[in-house]
């Protein structure tokens, strides 16, 4: 399958966790921004047949529906987009209503991945977003009312104060509307308020081993509750994969347009630059054609990831035979790994620790 993402860098407020290309306090350059996307999605050289678009961020909801019907024009026009192609825009509860939800049911977005990261009011204030508990269920309620029946809601787990009870909780309350999770570890990255906030003794956070049991026991009860996980921080029920994210994860071709995006077509990846002088200007981030040890990691890596698993059949095309490394077989014997009708796979009780299996691995 091949793939489109779509860059929408605006935000009414930059979240204190957020280390993505995204700005608050760049709205003039709206009009100039979308100018430079439309021509770059116009230029493109790739014949693509499409079957997903994702529309990310930032806050692709900030901005006016109108702005964004005309990139998925502008798409259409440009590539064959596939009639039953997922089309998905992320969206804050705070800048969702009625109206909104409708032009974007109209213009053929039929995933909606709501940014509701928690429902506890004390830990959405400490993250800096902008929505309250409240806001989130009459959010989805309208996205029900208007039609959306594939709706992912993003969680964040180690938060202060965080307890599995909460988690919980939030599930039951959220699963009426969802049919996706996406749950995802906070991340302490440099040059973030958050990190300044640790370090400072402002907040402080659980420590990864309470992390990863509250993981595992909400791994456990999204199963008891219907959603399957397929990847190590999503979760859904049946049919309701997010086809978007298993085709990164299968290593197909996605284009990505706007700033900061990243693109992968055969074996080749490039990025867009991530500040908006250098994106105007055409730049990339950076260029490259990946060799055979390369792809080989990646394979295991992004197979491990998920359900989707790897074959060693694809390893050996470059030159990597697996059964060779003492640690693979270790993992097989131990119930680490498994090994599927010549498929490779984690299994779901490991994905906790699934960087440290893969580590071991890549050691070609």
């Amino acid at each position: 399958m091949n793939s489109i993402y779509v860059h929408i860098p605006f935000c009414e407020q930059k979240c204190c966790y957020c280390a993505f290309a995204s700005f608050d306090n760049q709205f003039d350059q709206v009009q100039k921004y979308f100018q430079a996307l439309q021509k770059e999605i116009e230029s493109s050289t790739f014949e693509f047949r499409i079957g997903s678009i994702f529309i990310g961020g930032g806050t692709p909801s900030a901005v006016s529906p109108s702005i964004i019907e005309k990139i998925l024009k502008t798409i259409r026009e440009k590539f064959q987009v596939e009639k039953d192609a997922e089309i998905t825009i992320e969206a804050n509860p705070n800048s969702l209503d009625e109206k909104k939800l409708k032009e974007y049911f109209s213009m053929g977005i039929n995933r909606l991945s709501v940014g509701v990261q928690s429902l506890e009011n004390k830990q959405l204030k400490m993250l800096g977003r902008l929505h309250n508990k409240i806001q989130v269920f009459k959010a989805l309620r309208v996205a029900k009312k208007v039609g959306f029946k594939n709706i992912n809601c993003d969680l964040l787990l180690g938060l202060e104060n965080q307890s599995v009870f909460q988690l919980k909780k939030a599930i039951k309350a959220l699963k009426k509307y969802a049919t996706h999770f996406s749950c995802y570890m906070l991340q302490v990255e440099d040059g973030t308020p958050v990190k300044s906030m640790v370090e400072g003794g402002r907040i402080k956070l659980p420590d990864d081993d309470k992390v990863v049991k509250i993981y595992h026991r909400l791994v456990v009860f999204l199963k008891r509750n219907g959603f399957e996980q397929y990847e190590i921080s999503n979760f859904a029920k049946k049919g309701f994969e997010c086809l978007h994210n298993l085709n990164y994860w299968g290593r197909g071709n996605y284009l990505g347009f706007g700033l900061g995006a990243h693109s992968f077509v055969g074996e080749s990846r490039w990025a867009n630059a991530s500040n908006f002088f250098d994106y105007f200007a055409g730049k990339k981030a950076f260029s490259e054609k990946l060799n055979d040890k390369q792809v080989a990691e990646e394979i295991v890596m992004l197979g491990l990831r998920c359900c989707l698993g790897f074959r060693l059949s694809q390893l050996k095309k470059y030159g990597v035979i697996l059964e060779k490394n003492p640690y693979f077989n270790e993992f097989l014997e131990k119930g680490v790994l498994k090994a599927e009708n010549g498929v490779i796979k984690i299994n779901p009780d490991y994905y906790g620790v699934s960087n440290l299996v893969i580590e071991e691995l890549i050691d070609f």
